[in-house]
């Protein structure tokens, strides 16, 4: 039988990506501040990582801080945002050594949550985000052919492969998490959540 048939997707879950200007020049100088902080507060945190090493929350107050000027104007800008508001940000560093992952996890506290990868050796661990419809929608995705999922987006799980100066931007309810770090360096990135007032 002869259909006109069309696809709308709705629903959408949107994954904002950034590659950020200049950032070989400025690279050296993150990766030692990062490695300067771990050095000040060996212990760090642990949530999601496992094997790895996690920061406190940085103090982003010190106007003249090299870090906060960096990370500020990398989303103080934001061009898919409908108006001018203000926000809060929180912000901690990751070193997943070789070995180290994180676990599936949320950022439920906040409206996006986002990622910074300074340093990215091959096959140091991929981020992982689940569908919200993993489980209700698990017999319906096994219908379609792996030409319809990739034409339309229809994914149970997605990845991005860390590109060094690259930032990403999601929802914070998206689950996620990060594969195991099987190179010999360390993968560095900056994660941060960010709760935006007035809407």
């Amino acid at each position: 039988m002869d259909l006109n048939y069309n696809v709308q997707n709705i629903f959408p879950v949107s994954i904002h990506q950034f590659q950020i200007k200049d950032f070989d020049g400025m690279k050296g100088k993150l990766i030692d501040y990062v490695y300067d902080l771990k050095k000040q507060d060996p212990v760090g945190k642990n949530i999601s990582s496992r094997h790895g090493w996690q920061s406190l929350l940085v103090d982003l107050s010190k106007d003249n801080d090299l870090f906060r000027n960096f990370l500020i104007d990398c989303v103080s800008d934001l061009p898919f945002i409908s108006k001018k508001t203000s926000f809060t940000i929180d912000t901690w560093i990751n070193i997943n050594k070789t070995g180290s992952y994180n676990i599936k996890h949320c950022h439920p506290t906040s409206h996006l949550s986002g990622v910074l990868w300074l340093k990215c050796p091959e096959e140091c661990g991929e981020i992982v985000f689940t569908s919200p419809y993993e489980f209700m929608g698990f017999a319906e995705h096994q219908l379609y052919s792996d030409e319809f999922k990739k034409s339309y987006g229809s994914y149970l799980s997605y990845y991005f492969t860390p590109d060094e100066g690259t930032m990403i931007l999601f929802p914070s309810h998206l689950v996620h998490h990060v594969n195991e770090n099987k190179s010999d360096e360390d993968r560095i990135s900056i994660s941060f959540n960010m709760i935006f007032n007035d809407i």
